[in-house]
């Protein structure tokens, strides 16, 4: 059983469908990179997930359960937490602040201290930093603490939305590198990712969304070598012949 799984998942933003009736799924050790340009419908499908928007058709499973109609708070307790697009930390806050903020969910003390050491251990960059208020940190920085406030509420499943946005490319690496680590321990991971490049380089698995609708989906290094995202995507025109037959299935 995959840890988190979607089911003819659709997305409505008033009259507009924003996602078409797709499926994927996620096991826990793995990184399933979602591509997509911008308008694909890719945000509006962790959204949906997550319980910020609501899911007009299908059903969200995690764990096997039925997650979709419940409120975020409730899915976030239940084990599933998003680092949003723009990371969004509390600017006020310190570094220790937004950590134990992130740590809310979990009652005990003693896992939330070795979350903490997790953390540390992940990101030893926020040590120096942790009475540092939020806003005053790097892009690099913060993104590093957006998503070690993620781990602090102890989640299964870990979502991500644009995690190397705005970010100079070693620091892009270094986050990345991080997110597979966290997947190497066993969690889940679903991430967003315009830089395709940069999220194949660490997924085991792809999807490429296109107007709502998955068109390509597989082992991340087949996805990559595709056509469609080699010409889309990382602007390389293949040397595969046109008429030659893809490697990977194409749904639509």
């Amino acid at each position: 059983m995959a840890r988190l799984e979607l089911h003819g998942l659709v997305v409505r933003h008033g009259s507009l469908t924003a996602v078409h009736g797709i499926d994927l799924a996620v096991d826990a050790g793995e990184v399933v990179a979602l591509l997509g340009a911008n308008g694909a419908g890719k945000s509006s499908t962790l959204d949906a997930v997550s319980g910020v928007v609501p899911v007009a058709a299908g059903e969200v499973r995690l764990r096997g359960e039925r997650i979709d109609g419940s409120p975020s708070y409730r899915i976030a307790r239940r084990g599933l937490v998003q680092v949003p697009e723009g990371r969004r930390i509390i600017g006020p806050l310190t570094v220790a602040e937004n950590l134990d903020l992130g740590g809310h969910p979990v009652r005990s003390a003693r896992r939330r201290a070795e979350l903490a050491a997790q953390v540390a251990e992940l990101f030893p960059e926020l040590g120096p930093l942790l009475r540092r208020p939020g806003g005053l940190l790097s892009g690099g920085e913060q993104q590093m603490l957006a998503i070690g406030r993620a781990l602090m509420a102890d989640p299964s499943v870990l979502m991500l939305d644009e995690p190397s946005m705005g970010l100079a490319p070693v620091v892009v690496d270094r986050v990345l590198a991080a997110v597979r680590a966290v997947a190497d321990r066993g969690l889940a991971v679903l991430m967003v990712e315009q830089n395709a490049t940069a999220a194949l380089s660490i997924a085991d698995r792809a999807a490429v969304l296109e107007q709502g609708e998955i068109t390509l989906t597989g082992p991340a290094a087949e996805v990559h070598d595709d056509p469609l995202v080699l010409r889309a995507f990382l602007g390389i025109e293949p040397d595969t012949p046109p008429d030659t037959p893809p490697a990977l299935a194409h749904p639509r």
